[in-house]
């Protein structure tokens, strides 16, 4: 693989982005950055803080800013980035053209099960559903930012997917 190598897990929240990219980062000897974790340390607050004290439009702009920063000052690394990232300020433009984009595509029956089980508090979009909810509320979402997530260089469509299959698609 190449010495400059930036790959960007997107996806909705839940779908892994953070548990795989670790592994990946691990696996390729390369950096792995949490997008959100980055903001957090920057702006001194939890994402749902934030959320909650600055709103999703500040959010956006600090998120952009912080991608491009990691981007500008990496060589190489692995990031996960918030479901909501690729969506907005061009960044998933910035994504492709800077790297390896990696579209982690769970079902969102999946994934509703998932941020249940993790709890709906950590995740600010989610916090005032219940489960039945929750799952049209993925499945909205999914929809909402599926023409993003498509523009990904890689997609995987799968509910368990595993650090080899990544591995395999980025080989191929």
């Amino acid at each position: 693989m190449n010495e400059t190598q930036r790959i960007y897990l997107v996806g909705l929240p839940a779908a892994g982005k953070t548990t795989i990219g670790k592994e990946l980062a691990e696996h390729l000897g390369i950096q792995f950055f949490d997008l959100d974790t980055e903001i957090e340390k920057t702006v001194g607050q939890s994402i749902p803080d934030y959320f909650s004290f600055q709103g999703e439009g500040n959010f956006r702009i600090m998120e952009k800013e912080t991608l491009r920063n990691i981007g500008a000052t990496n060589e190489s690394f692995v990031m996960a980035t918030g479901g909501g990232a690729p969506c907005y300020h061009f960044n998933m433009d910035y994504m492709n053209e800077t790297g390896i984009t990696i579209f982690l595509d769970v079902s969102p029956g999946d994934l509703a099960l998932r941020i249940m089980d993790q709890g709906v508090e950590n995740r600010p979009l989610f916090k005032s559903y219940d489960q039945q909810d929750l799952i049209q509320e993925v499945r909205d979402l999914s929809e909402n930012r599926l023409t993003f997530y498509n523009e990904a260089k890689i997609k995987i469509r799968d509910n368990r997917i595993t650090l080899d299959t990544i591995v395999s698609h980025l080989k191929s």
